[in-house]
């Protein structure tokens, strides 16, 4: 019973964003418009009652259509509860999903490259294989949009095999993180307080970045940004 409410829930979503994508302009609209208060509102709203895996969908939807990823978010996640979702093998690469609860989400094997996870929790997550590198513009492999991790928390989570190629990790805890076989090169991180400005254009101060015990980030190629 409860899943037939929680997938007619998920249904009923599509069919609500569906309208106000193809009738109400949803993804030219500008910010402050009406429409998009609409989509927040049903967007938290459906998220406070679906499963891992249909949150997954959830999101998956909205990527594909074009309403959170980073350059351009139509949609504000700021509320919603991503806890425990499923997002194994996804493509989301340049997603934006910052910053959210996402504590103990399957990101296994996903793609999130030049993804914004910027000061999200993702402890206990499993991101185990998972790409969370740079994103290159076709033709252009000079300059590119890298995967950000800054001020995220990572506490206990499984990177095992994760692709952190010139990931941001400053101000990231990564305490009691699983790093077995992670390819670190160029990651960035800071090895004492910092000032840094956040996606508001503020100044804020940035803890150092945390690191399992006995870890040493600069013999996994990690790039120290103030040492």
């Amino acid at each position: 019973m409860l899943d037939q409410q929680r997938q007619a829930t998920l249904t009923a979503y599509f069919d609500d964003m569906s309208v106000l994508v193809l009738q109400n302009n949803l993804t030219t609209s500008k910010q402050g418009a009406p429409v998009r208060a609409i989509a927040i509102a049903r967007t938290d709203t459906a998220l406070r009652v679906l499963n891992g895996v249909r949150k997954g969908t959830l999101i998956r939807y909205l990527w594909e259509a074009g309403l959170i990823t980073r350059q351009h978010p139509v949609i504000n996640l700021l509320n919603a509860d991503l806890n425990g979702a499923v997002f194994a093998g996804a493509n989301l690469y340049q997603v934006a999903l910052s910053p959210l609860g996402l504590s103990h989400a399957n990101f296994t094997a996903a793609g999130l490259i030049g993804a914004d996870l910027s000061g999200s929790n993702l402890s206990g997550a499993d991101l185990s294989g998972a790409a969370l590198t740079c994103f290159y513009q076709s033709g252009n492999s000079r300059t590119g949009v890298c995967a950000d991790l800054n001020g995220t928390y990572l506490t206990g989570a499984n990177l095992t095999g994760a692709n952190l190629t010139g990931a941001n990790l400053t101000g990231a805890n990564l305490t009691g993180a699983n790093l077995t076989g992670a390819n670190l090169q160029r990651a960035r991180y800071n090895s004492k307080l910092i000032r840094v400005k956040n996606a508001r254009g503020g100044s804020v101060t940035e803890e150092p970045t945390r690191w399992p015990r006995r870890f040493v980030p600069k013999a996994a190629r990690a790039i120290c940004v103030d040492c």
